[in-house]
């Protein structure tokens, strides 16, 4: 049995010029006479002639597409091959639906046969396709030669032809075919399964459209409605020293008051708002810090960086006692020098800016300053010791 992947690189060709080859074989083989060439060459001729007529049988000589059209997978089949056939229906009238015919013939003497060998219908798409197949096996399937395959839909008829091999005419199956599903009067087959077609739409004519399966009237478009203009802004007012804009008027400026949010790090390191260290800085910032102008610029920055990060190490405290400890030891040498502020006598901005510049330096020196002089110093021992 011959490959299908063999077969398919001969698509083109009309296979029934194997025949004519073997005789072309004989004729050069006795003597290679003047006839013998001739009557080759003239077998030759006629058969390409056959092989364009069919490679070229899907369209009309005017290049239109026939009202009904058929061809076969492959030219060429042998004993148990699925012959698969498909085609197309130019004009399907979906309100209508009949079945194609199908009749196989052959083996044809002269182009004609009156041996039916297959026969079959099949419901078309709604596209206007139609494909389907068989088996070339069985007692109808002995005599090797050509085969056709005949194409009935209506009045409208097709017609094309494949090469049989022969065989012994036992049963024999290649690919199963699916069993094709028997549809209701007026169904269609649709990807395998039976569907029922939708009505046609009506066709409106000018002036009409369709609306809900009926044509009617179209109504022309209503004109939109103009955009109202946009009411002018209440211009803003220009507001003096001390107040500022507020609902289109001028309001006294807002302080901030004393209080707000607490230390958060000193809460969590002493455990509560009300330990007295906790209460000593509330009473400096509300009490001092805030008495001034210059005091109230600086708590404000300062809760703006301090407040960012200030929750994180509150939450570290509250999971984690050891660093809790040590934060409170960090922080006492700096609630030490804020206690400054509470026998300061603060009158004037002057003071307030001396003591807070003064308290800061006094704090980089017992943080930064002092620890760093103490390294230099032990390292100048360690040297010394090695020495």
């Amino acid at each position: 049995m011959r490959p299908k992947k063999v077969q398919q690189e001969y698509y083109q060709v009309n296979f029934s010029f194997i025949e004519y080859i073997n005789t072309l074989i004989c004729c050069t083989c006795v003597e290679m006479r003047v006839a013998g060439i001739l009557s080759v060459m003239f077998l030759s001729l006629i058969v390409l002639s056959g092989g364009l007529t069919s490679a070229f049988a899907a369209t009309n000589e005017d290049g239109t597409i026939p009202p009904l059209s058929v061809t076969t997978e492959l030219p060429l089949y042998d004993q148990g091959d699925s012959v698969i056939f498909r085609g197309q229906i130019k004009d399907l009238d979906v309100n209508n639906m009949i079945d194609v015919t199908i009749r196989v013939i052959g083996p044809l003497v002269d182009g004609a046969s009156s041996n039916i060998v297959q026969i079959k219908q099949i419901k078309p798409q709604l596209d206007g396709s139609f494909e389907g197949s068989f088996i070339a096996s069985g007692p109808l399937w002995k005599k090797s030669g050509d085969y056709k395959v005949l194409i009935n839909y209506g009045p409208q008829k097709a017609e094309t032809t494949f090469f049989y091999n022969g065989g012994t005419g036992e049963a024999e199956v290649d690919v199963p075919l699916p069993e094709e599903p028997v549809c209701e009067e007026g169904q269609i087959i649709k990807n395998g399964a039976c569907v029922t077609p939708p009505p046609p739409e009506p066709q409106c004519g000018p002036g009409t459209v369709l609306k809900d399966g009926v044509c009617v009237v179209e109504q022309a478009a209503p004109e939109p409605e103009p955009e109202p203009e946009p009411e002018p802004e209440p211009a803003t007012p220009v507001c003096g020293p001390g107040t500022v804009a507020k609902e289109g008027i001028c309001v006294p400026e807002s302080k901030p008051k004393p209080g707000g949010p607490g230390c958060l790090i000193a809460t969590a390191a002493f455990g509560t708002e009300l330990a007295p260290q906790v209460q000593m800085l509330r009473e400096i910032r509300d009490n001092v810090v805030f008495g001034t102008n210059s005091g109230t610029t600086f708590m404000t920055a300062f809760n703006d960086v301090y407040y960012s990060f200030s929750p994180a190490i509150a939450d570290l405290e509250r999971q984690n006692p050891a660093f809790k400890e040590l934060v409170k030891v960090t922080i006492t040498p700096m609630l030490s020098t804020l206690t400054i502020l509470n026998y300061a006598n603060i009158d004037s901005e002057g003071e307030m800016l001396g003591f807070g510049i003064g308290i800061i330096l006094l704090n980089i020196g017992m943080y930064f300053v002092a620890p760093a002089v103490a390294i230099v110093k032990l390292k100048g021992l360690i040297g010394k010791r090695r020495l």
